[in-house]
């Protein structure tokens, strides 16, 4: 009982509480330049009766949008309650990590992990940024968790059932964000791997594809059910607008693939110990433990031939990475154990060093550097705050003018729900994708203006955007303000 509650109340609301508590939630204007501002305003739109990939252009799919416009109608349409929200789906993931780690390598192990995965570069400021990909990831690890109550042999009489729901999961995530599309493989070879070793010495040979079909068959109903519900299955908008050759070939491969090795330093010291617990892995041949080793492999690839990368993708990797580690701080536990294991950190012989011994090492630089990652998390959020004196001066201009603006048309969304202005739905999502892969042209932008006659105009994130309209602003709008990154315009007549 004291188990059951430890991993089902007390973990998940230790992380709740300590990520309200340690992260400025309700101070900072928005941690994330792009993304932040986008979710926010779409579900605002859906919220006002706009549909989405017909009058709302959208690159993603409608799931985060439903269930964010959901949760505003109901808490307010404020910003700490949206964050609170992403934080829901990060206590969700917590939960079923810890979970998982739990039926692998045990309750103190799964304790510790945990801790590793929340101090991970980016999670906590990942866990209370309105974004989607951590949402997505959130369902995929309820997926796996729930896969691996069916290999543990929970609800024996009921299995199936497990895997149909793992499916269905997994069909939320990628009706979230499609970026998990690349562990679909990879699930379904571990379920075939296992079945058949469940079923080796079975005369009926075909039951070891049953369960990998099965899984595969409820996610793809299930994400086709959520499609046809939300008008969302559009290959123009949700896949062509990110694969195009304008689109691959706007953002340089170099630079993913920097930013994708970059990553591997990040958490440098999980990194050490999850090479040691790969190598032990493949030196012992523990298939069994083998999904994570596969998943960060698969998606470090997937990352260095993926264009563009952003700083958020990391966590496609965090999570397997920290698993790993994990097992590496298994293999230093015979280590510690010892009577007087302090005395013993010597290099007089080292072929004589063990792998205990190395993951010692290891976790001891871990311990180490923790503090360190703490301080940088501390020192971003203190950035953050105070960046908010220039975005709230800009709030506040908008809203002087608020009373006789019906649509406000910015490239900023994030301004747009701070002062309740509504935007163009045409022009909700001008990703950094969008704008860099010219998938919108100045004909368009103009004839957004020309359509809805906007009384304000904000422009901050593209030069690209302020070259296609200068001429028409110039001629039909008044600048206001401008600062270094920042240029109001306020329609001729307006007061």
């Amino acid at each position: 009982m004291k188990i059951f509650l430890l991993f089902n109340l007390l973990i998940p609301a230790t992380f709740f509480i300590f990520a309200i508590n340690f992260m400025p939630i309700n101070q900072v204007f928005q941690f994330d330049t792009s993304d932040e501002g986008i979710e926010l305003i779409k579900a605002i739109l859906y919220l006002d009766g706009f549909s989405m990939y017909t009058q709302v252009w959208n690159d993603q799919p409608p799931l985060s949008t439903v269930i964010l416009g959901f949760w505003l109608n109901l808490f307010g349409k404020s910003i700490y309650s949206a964050r609170l929200l992403t934080l829901t789906y990060a206590t969700m993931l917590v939960w079923s990590f810890s979970q998982t780690l739990r039926l692998y390598l045990g309750n103190f192990l799964a304790i510790l992990g945990t801790l590793l995965l929340i101090i991970s570069c980016n999670f906590l400021r990942l866990s209370v940024s309105v974004m989607i990909g951590l949402p997505s990831l959130a369902m995929v690890m309820l997926s796996i968790f729930i896969l691996s109550l069916y290999k543990h042999n929970f609800l024996k009489n009921h299995s199936k059932l497990l895997i149909l729901i793992s499916g269905g999961f997994f069909a939320f995530s990628l009706q979230i964000k499609l970026f998990t599309a690349f562990i679909i493989p990879l699930i379904i070879f571990d379920l075939f791997l296992f079945d058949f070793h469940k079923h080796d010495r079975e005369p009926k040979k075909w039951r070891i594809f049953l369960a990998p079909l099965l899984w595969f068959a409820a996610c793809i109903i299930v994400f086709l059910i959520i499609g046809i519900a939300c008008n969302s299955l559009n290959y123009e908008q949700l896949l062509q607008s990110h694969l195009d050759h304008e689109t691959t070939t706007a953002f340089l491969a170099k630079n993913s693939q920097i930013l994708t090795l970059s990553f591997l330093l990040q958490d440098f010291d999980y990194l050490l110990l999850a090479i040691l617990a790969t190598t032990v892995i493949i030196q012992k041949k523990q298939w069994e433990n083998s999904f994570p080793v596969i998943w960060l492999i698969i998606s470090f690839l997937a990352l260095m031939n993926h264009r563009p990368v952003w700083y958020h993708h990391y966590l496609l990797m965090s999570i397997p990475l920290t698993w790993l580690a994990t097992y590496g701080l298994k293999l230093s536990l015979g280590f510690f154990h010892q009577k007087n294991w302090y005395s013993k950190f010597k290099l007089d012989n080292f072929s004589q060093i063990t792998i205990s011994y190395l993951a010692a090492v290891l976790v001891i630089f871990s311990i180490i550097v923790t503090p360190v990652k703490l301080g940088v998390i501390i020192l971003e959020n203190h950035q953050y705050i105070q960046q908010n004196k220039n975005n709230i001066q800009i709030v506040d201009i908008l809203l002087k003018h608020k009373k006789y603006t019906k649509w406000l048309f910015t490239d900023y969304p994030i301004y747009a729900f701070y002062s309740g202005l509504p935007v163009p739905p045409e022009i909700a999502v001008l990703s950094h994708i969008r704008i860099e892969s010219k998938s919108i042209t100045a004909e368009e932008l103009i004839s957004v203006l020309q359509i809805y006659h906007p009384e304000q105009v904000l422009l901050c994130k593209s030069k690209t955007i302020n070259n296609y309209l200068i001429d028409y602003l110039n001629k039909n709008y008044l600048k206001t303000y401008q600062n270094t990154r920042c240029n109001h315009f306020l329609l001729k007549g307006i007061p």
